[in-house]
């Protein structure tokens, strides 16, 4: 009777030990170590070598270290304060034209980065001082900063989405496909809220005074936007665009993305031996964690697989009398809960191998729950208690903005976040119409 309640165990057992304070790594590879090893003995040990030497060969984790390195290089480039710089003239005269800016910033942004924690604290240094300054509210401030620092786990090229490719046996290529209309659809619903928010209640995003609008004339900001805008919107062409139209692979466009980001340091005067120490050196700690937490998941995968959990889980999904969207709903609900406790990357290789055969029998297209999927971890991340993207903007933040003040200000997004969600489960040609373009 027990036996039938080890792979729920295991999975209670690698949260509780996440939730501990235990590395990822070695939460997700060591409990499932013993209990294999106690379950089917030593050749269980067996499979520890096989995995690591199938990660070690795929062909679609090279993507990784080097859309992060394209990151790390557009980081130190000036790109985001020379896009900053345009938007903040350009949308500062409207009513909460600053936090506009900010997540328009923050979607291009996304487009060539796909790391969140980049994304927030290099927009969180740019806006939040600018945006302070100018009497705009800490939540109003906090929340278009965490919210469109976000957009990198969903908008192409995002790591989230690769890792997801792997586990979930789904096309990066499709996947980056179908994210690119649920990302600029987050980000349109950001927009639209800030517009009418900040029109009922100005004192929220005051415009920009008309001292400040004179700083420019109006040709010097047209040639600085179009200046600024050129290396973000050429790197996501040649990065994105080669994907799109079947030109390369991910993995390939990833190379591209890496030398047009050297490119656009090196035109930026900012391509210096010590910017490319630091990067490589981001890029080297970043992908060993990512790559020993890969390690630690596929060895979960193949234990919870073998000790039948996903069938477990899925029985008892299936026998609910909810139908196909029903089910969906509940999926959804499971991976939002368990993203506000567990971090995302150990959740992808917990969740995923159980959810799948569960979505093969209902009939859901993997690359459409695929994006489902990534987008509810998106709300989840900047959902309390392990909101990590509320902790990396308070680790930038001045100290009158409190972690209570960037809690409020994701509040009101993570509702909108939720309304993209249902939009997506109820339409969900959304997501699947560019991917049937390709």
């Amino acid at each position: 009777m027990i036996g039938e309640y080890i792979p729920l165990i295991i999975l209670l057992l690698v949260v509780l030990a996440i939730l501990a304070g235990i590395p990822v790594a070695f939460a997700l590879g060591g409990i499932p170590l013993w209990f294999g090893l106690f379950i089917f003995g030593e050749d269980f040990l067996g499979q520890f070598t096989m995995l690591t030497f199938g990660i070690m060969t795929d062909y679609s984790f090279t993507a990784v270290p080097l859309f992060i390195l394209m990151g790390a290089l557009l980081e130190r480039s000036g790109m985001a304060d020379n896009l900053y710089k345009s938007f903040y003239y350009l949308f500062g005269p409207l009513n909460g034209g600053l936090a506009i800016a900010t997540v328009l910033m923050a979607t291009l942004f996304g487009a060539c980065t796909g790391i969140v924690a980049a994304g927030v604290v290099t927009i969180g240094l740019l806006a939040m001082p600018a945006m302070l300054s100018r009497g705009y509210s800490k939540e109003m401030a906090a929340g278009s900063i965490c919210v469109g620092g976000g957009l990198g786990v969903i908008i192409p090229p995002s790591i989230m989405l690769i890792l997801y490719g792997s586990v979930g046996g789904v096309s990066i290529s499709d996947l980056f496909a179908g994210g690119i209309i649920p990302g600029l659809l987050f980000s349109l619903f950001y927009v639209v809220y800030i517009v009418v928010r900040c029109s009922f209640k100005p004192a929220l995003g005051p415009a920009l005074s008309k001292e400040a609008r004179s700083e420019v004339s109006g040709r010097e900001l047209f040639f600085m936007t179009i200046k600024s805008l050129i290396p973000p919107l050429a790197l996501i062409l040649v990065v994105l665009g080669s994907i799109f139209f079947g030109i390369v692979a991910p993995s390939e466009a990833a190379a591209l993305g890496s030398v047009g980001a050297a490119l656009i340091a090196a035109f930026a005067g900012k391509l210096t031996w010590k910017a490319v120490q630091e990067s490589v050196l981001f890029t080297l700690k970043t992908t060993t964690m990512v790559m020993f937490i890969v390690l630690g998941g596929k060895f979960f995968m193949v234990l919870v697989l073998s000790t039948g959990a996903a069938e477990l889980v899925g029985n008892l999904i299936l026998s609910l009398p909810l139908g196909t969207t029903g089910s969906l709903f509940i999926m959804m609900f499971i991976v939002f809960v368990l993203g506000c406790l567990v971090d995302w990357i150990g959740l992808l290789f917990i969740i995923v191998p159980i959810l799948t055969p569960i979505i093969e029998k209902l009939g859901i297209d993997p690359l459409y729950f695929g994006i489902l999927f990534c987008a509810t971890l998106q709300i989840a991340n900047m959902t309390p208690p392990m909101a990590f993207s509320a902790f990396f903007l308070k680790g930038i933040s001045p100290p009158e903005v409190t972690i209570g003040d960037i809690y409020r200000g994701c509040v009101p997004f993570i509702f909108l976040q939720m309304l993209v969600i249902l939009i997506l489960i109820l339409f969900p040609k959304v997501v699947l119409y560019l991917p049937s373009m390709m």
